[in-house]
This record gives structure tokens, C-alpha cells and sequence, in this order.
């Protein structure tokens, strides 16, 4: 008995180890080569190479064929010997996969059709800012059916209201609206765009005319009416500079206004903006860049109100009178406009903010009615009205609850492919999902747990057959399962060791220590003059045997920059423009720039072998190939690798 389940253990690690790559292997055209019982044909080859190959319109050449072959065996040899040594059993490595997989999935989970519409319709709609007003009522997500009728016929009674003229939006919403920004500000909301709101708010202003008021619509907030006032064009980006006077309470803004006035004042004289900056405005994080500040958006941000709009009331290169803010008296100049980027510049970016967005719930729902058709997805009606029989008011407890014990059973509930979901199953999911807030409607509870369950259930299931269903996702699968298990044994058998095993280093370094070799070297002392008049006084003062101490503290005295001064180790070949020179005394040297640069030698160091903390950089790099190549060995030792002849030469011709 024990040697049988020996021997069927043994079976079952035998096809662990082969499962992965042979039920992955891309079966078509000829076989490329094989290690062990593991076959590559030409499809694979193929597929992987033209992942790779930056000239996909021109068929690869025998010697890129043959180097990237080699390249492959090797990677299938690391691949086994991963296999071998079960590091796909770690329990690291498989969530670290299963993390990556979760990525790759989404693509696959999402209708392209619906995200394409939407996507082009958020920059239709970031084309404009609109201007509304909000009357709402609030309601939870989970109100019973009676909070729910009664709010909605408060909110049509108040549509009603407007509509007839019988009261105006401002009075109303004052008087009526749930919302505290509503009762203070008239639920003036201001200008918004596309992602500044949830989504059915936002559809709602983008489709209700200017002047108009909406029909009564629910959020996940409760009901509202919108009042659409304006409807303008975006204005983009903008990039200003500011002069800041600061205040520290409101008594101050009367005592700083005559400094502002003044600074504002020799603008239009004239005065250079730059300088005035630099020696007066308060904001010291942008005085060395001229004031200039981070690009501000028309809508968002921190920028205060005013302050942003007197900036886009600006044409480019004008300044604005003083601006009064929270923080002071500003002068404001406007740079320069950034307009909406092209919607191919934008559209990865659109994409991500949709997947975020409650929008996605569209893309969500086209995508349930897909997969439901396509893997066979039944709800039995019957045996559901028998669980709601069952189901009583303590259901609502959550994990408190015990359920009759019919609600316990096998009895199937629906079906998604061959997987059967039962009484049992949905039992143990209301357990762990009580209601968001006390509710005394556990039938309405229940019904919404149902259609959650279902609905994850159907995801998770096509989720978990993307392998099966698309070739795309099964090979990117594999190519992040292979791939992180080769980087983690390489890491182990090549990258650390070359670091950690001092020893062999050295001994590496001792044994090709011929590789590693200067040739002259000079030490220069480099003096950059910001003009022809700096290097004059820089050369006197050089023959003069001044220190560099003292022709930095003469020249730098009214520019810091007029001159400055560092030590160069310079190897004979690292630097055309001082290979061209006379490596002895005071030269001066060709330099791209407006710059007028000399190089002093100070001393030539003669050719000659490096030490191997100079070497440090190849010699690791050159030390890890070494450990690689021996490690190849002896992955070739251990498994049979068998390239067939003539392959190659069948591959890219579209016969296969």
C-alpha cells in the first residue's frame, strides 16, 4: 500500500513539473528544438521572437535567428531547472502571480465597445465647463422601499413646483434642500467638468440645456434637480509667475496695499519683472524662477478663486493689478496657455480615470450580459422563491444569523458552466455581508444580495477560465509565471552571488587581471569663464601664481557664476576634446558651449592595471556572465537539449 502511494505521488509531481509547459506549448509549424520531454515548435518561437524584433515588415536573418535561438534554449533550461526545484509551490511567488494576473485580467473583463463610447465621450464633454445649481434630497443606497417612494414623490412634488414657476430654484432649494451647501449657497455649485462629479450628476448637467432645470434623478447620495446656468468653452492649462506680499491677519491687507501699489507701480514703468521678483515678493519658493508657480488647472486645485481668475483673464505676457487672496497681495503674469492635449495624447489617461469612475458600472453590466450568454449562466426561479420562504427577519444579523436549516442544503441555485452554485453556498454569503446600516426590509436585503452574488460569481468564474478562452491571456500568463521565477533562480544562482561570494570575485579579477587596465591618465584642474573678459583676468592671474581661493574670491565678487573651478582624473580616449590637447601647463579648450573653459595638467598618470575596487563595475558584470555560462553547463548536463536541423530556415515564410 505504501510503495502504491509513493508511486502515485511521485506520478502527481512528475505531471506538476510538465504540466506548466507542455500544457502551454504552441503547437504549429516545425519543432525548433527540445529540452527533454518539453517541445518548442515554430509557432512559440515566433510568437516569442516577434515580441521582441523591432523590424517586424522584414523577415529576421539566419544570425538573428540562430542568436536569438540560443538565447531561447537558455531560457527554457532556466525555466525547467524553476520547475524542478518547485519554486512555482512558493507560497511568494504565488501571490505575487496572482497579483500580476489580477492585472492582466481587467483588459479581459471590460466591454471595448462601451469603454471606447465613453472614453470619446468624456473628451467630447472635457471640451466644456458647465456652471449648475443642486436641489437634493438625501437617501441612503439601502433605504427601504418606503423612505425611497416617499422621497421621490417630495422630489416630484418640488419639480412640479419649478417647472410651473409657482417658486424659483434659489428660494426653493434655500428653503428645502437636504444638502448644507444648498441651504448656504443656493446649491450654487460653480463650473465644473468631466470627473469632477459622479457620473449620473455629470450626464445630468452635460444633457440639460443652458437655463434649463432637469428632470428628478437619484445618485448614491438620494435625488436631486440640477439648474444648468452656463455652459463654456474648457480654457486649459495655465502657467503664471506671482509677486507675493504676505499678510498675517486681515488688519494687514490696508498697511501692505501701498507695497503692492508701489511694485505694481514700477511695473508699468517699466521695471524688469525678474528683478522685482527677486527683491520683493514673499513667496520664497519661487523667487529664484522668477515667481513662476505650477500650472493651474480652471477648475480644482488649490489655486484660491480669485486669484485663478484674474489669471485667466490675462492675455500671455500681460500682469494683473494687485489680486487680494487668503494669503495676501498678489501681482499676477500669465505665461502661457496649455489647451486640452489631442484625445490619442489623452486616451490611456481617460481610460484609467474611467476604469475609477462610476461610469464603469456601464462597462460592467455589458460585460455580465456577455458572459452570462457565453458560459451558459441558468438561475433556477423555482428553488429561489423557495429560499425566500425560508428566509426570516434575523437574516439581517450577519454572522449572528442561523438559518433554517433548509437554507443549508445542496439545492441548486443557478449554474455557470459546469459549476453548480447551491442554497448552502448563498447561505454563507449572507452571513458575511450584513446590511450597511440596520434595516428592518431583510426581504429587500436578501433580493440585493442575491443579485450582487450572482454578479461576482459570473466574474469570477470567466476570470478564472481567461486561459482556456483566450490563447492571448494564456501566453501572457505564462510569460509572467516563467518570467518571475526565472528572475528570482537567476537572482539566486548569478546576480546575488557575484556579490556576495567575495572569493570567487577576486579570484575572477586575479585570473583576467589583464583585462582590466588604465591608460595615461591626466589630472587636470578645469576653470569654466562665463565670458572672454573672465578668462582674460583668469589667465593673468594664473601666471601671476595667484591661489584658486583668490581668483574665485576676485572673479565670483559681482557673479557668483563669472567662474568656477574643479578637479578632473581624465583617461587618455574618455574625452576627444582633451585628447586633442598638449597634456602639459595651461590649455585652453574647445567647448560647446558660450563658456571659455581651460585645463590645467597638474600631473600624468603613467598606464597600468586597475585595483579591483577600480575594476569593481565590469568585473561584477563580467563575473556574473562567467557564473551564468558555468550554470548553463550544467543545466545542459543535467537535461537533453535537441535543436533540429533546418528549422530555422522554415520559420517566417507564412507556411505554417
Amino acid at each position: 500500500m505504501t510503495r502504491i502511494f509513493d508511486s502515485l505521488k511521485r506520478l502527481s509531481l512528475v505531471l506538476t513539473l510538465l504540466s506548466p509547459l507542455a500544457l502551454f506549448a504552441q503547437k504549429g509549424g516545425p519543432v525548433v528544438f527540445t529540452v527533454d520531454q518539453d517541445t518548442v515548435w515554430g509557432a512559440e518561437f515566433e510568437r516569442v521572437f516577434s515580441k521582441n524584433n523591432k523590424n517586424p515588415d522584414v523577415r529576421p536573418s539566419q544570425q538573428e535567428l540562430e542568436e536569438y535561438l540560443n538565447l531561447y534554449v537558455r531560457f527554457k533550461l532556466k525555466v525547467k531547472e524553476a520547475y524542478r526545484l518547485e519554486m512555482d509551490t512558493n507560497q511568494a511567488y504565488q501571490k505575487e502571480l496572482a497579483g500580476y494576473r489580477k492585472q492582466l485580467a481587467q483588459p479581459y473583463l471590460t466591454d471595448k465597445a462601451v469603454t471606447e463610447k465613453l472614453m470619446q465621450e468624456a473628451y467630447d464633454r472635457m471640451q466644456y465647463e458647465v456652471d449648475a445649481s443642486n436641489l437634493m434630497i438625501y437617501l441612503s443606497p439601502v433605504a427601504s422601499p418606503q423612505d425611497t417612494l416617499e422621497a421621490w414623490n417630495r422630489i416630484n412634488n418640488w419639480y412640479h413646483i419649478l417647472s410651473t414657476g409657482i417658486q424659483e430654484f434659489d428660494k426653493l432649494t434655500r428653503d428645502s434642500s437636504t444638502d448644507d451647501h444648498g441651504k448656504k449657497e443656493a446649491g450654487r455649485l460653480g463650473y465644473f467638468s468631466t470627473f469632477n462629479m459622479i457620473y449620473p450628476f455629470e450626464n445630468t448637467a452635460y444633457t440639460t440645456p443652458v437655463g434649463g432645470i432637469s428632470k428628478p434623478f437619484r445618485t448614491q447620495f438620494g435625488y436631486h434637480i440640477l439648474k444648468v446656468h452656463d455652459k463654456r468653452p474648457a480654457r486649459g492649462d495655465l502657467r503664471v509667475a506671482h509677486i507675493l506680499i504676505r499678510i498675517n491677519n486681515e488688519t494687514e491687507y490696508d498697511t501692505t496695499r501701498p507695497r503692492i501699489d508701489a511694485i505694481y507701480n514700477k511695473l508699468k514703468s517699466g521695471a524688469k519683472w525678474d528683478q522685482l521678483v527677486l527683491d520683493f515678493s514673499e513667496d520664497f519658493s519661487t523667487r529664484e524662477r522668477g515667481g513662476e508657480l505650477n500650472w493651474i488647472k480652471s477648475i480644482g486645485g488649490s489655486i484660491p478663486a480669485d486669484f485663478r481668475e484674474a489669471a485667466y483673464a490675462l492675455k500671455d505676457g500681460e500682469f494683473s493689478k494687485p489680486v487680494k487672496t487668503e494669503l495676501g497681495w498678489h501681482i499676477i503674469k500669465r505665461i502661457e496657455e496649455r489647451p486640452l492635449p489631442e484625445f490619442k495624447d489623452i486616451k490611456e489617461t481617460i481610460r484609467l480615470k474611467i476604469s475609477r469612475d462610476s461610469r464603469s458600472e456601464l462597462n460592467r453590466t455589458a460585460v455580465l450580459a456577455r458572459i452570462k450568454k457565453e458560459n451558459g449562466y441558468q438561475f433556477n426561479a423555482v428553488n429561489w422563491d423557495i429560499y425566500r420562504q425560508y428566509a426570516d427577519s434575523s437574516l439581517v444579523k450577519g454572522a449572528l444569523w442561523t438559518p433554517d436549516i433548509a437554507l443549508t442544503t445542496p439545492k441548486e441555485l443557478f449554474r455557470i458552466g459546469d459549476s453548480i452554485y447551491t442554497f448552502n453556498t448563498f447561505t454563507e454569503y449572507v452571513k458575511v455581508n450584513p446590511p450597511m446600516q440596520p434595516t428592518s426590509d431583510y426581504k429587500q436585503h436578501v433580493e440585493r444580495l442575491m443579485e450582487r452574488f450572482v454578479d461576482n460569481q459570473n466574474l469570477m468564474y470567466e476570470e478564472s477560465i481567461l486561459e482556456s478562452k483566450y490563447d492571448d491571456f494564456r501566453y501572457l500568463m505564462q510569460e509572467y509565471r516563467d518570467g518571475i521565477l526565472l528572475f528570482e533562480l537567476t537572482n539566486k544562482m548569478v546576480w546575488s552571488k557575484a556579490t556576495e561570494d567575495t572569493t570567487g570575485l577576486r579570484q575572477f579579477f586575479e585570473a583576467h587581471r589583464d583585462h582590466y587596465q588604465w591608460k595615461d591618465r591626466a589630472v587636470v584642474r578645469e576653470y569654466t569663464c562665463n565670458n572672454a573678459k573672465t578668462a582674460k583676468k583668469l589667465s593673468k592671474g594664473i601666471a601671476k601664481g595667484k591661489s584658486d581661493e583668490a581668483l574665485k574670491e576676485k572673479l565670483n565678487k559681482k557673479n557668483a557664476l563669472a567662474l568656477k573651478i574643479k578637479e578632473r582624473t581624465i583617461e587618455r580616449g574618455s574625452d576627444s576634446l582633451v585628447d586633442a590637447l598638449k597634456w602639459e601647463g595651461l590649455q585652453l579648450m574647445d567647448d560647446p558651449t558660450n563658456n571659455v573653459v581651460y585645463l590645467r595638467f597638474d600631473n600624468i598618470i603613467p598606464a597600468g592595471p586597475k585595483s579591483l575596487k577600480e575594476a569593481m563595475g565590469p568585473v561584477t558584470s563580467e563575473y556574473q556572465n562567467h557564473l551564468e555560462d558555468e550554470w548553463i553547463d550544467t543545466l545542459k548536463q543535467r537535461y537533453s537539449v535537441n535543436i533540429k536541423d533546418g528549422a530555422l530556415e522554415q520559420l517566417f515564410t507564412g507556411n505554417h
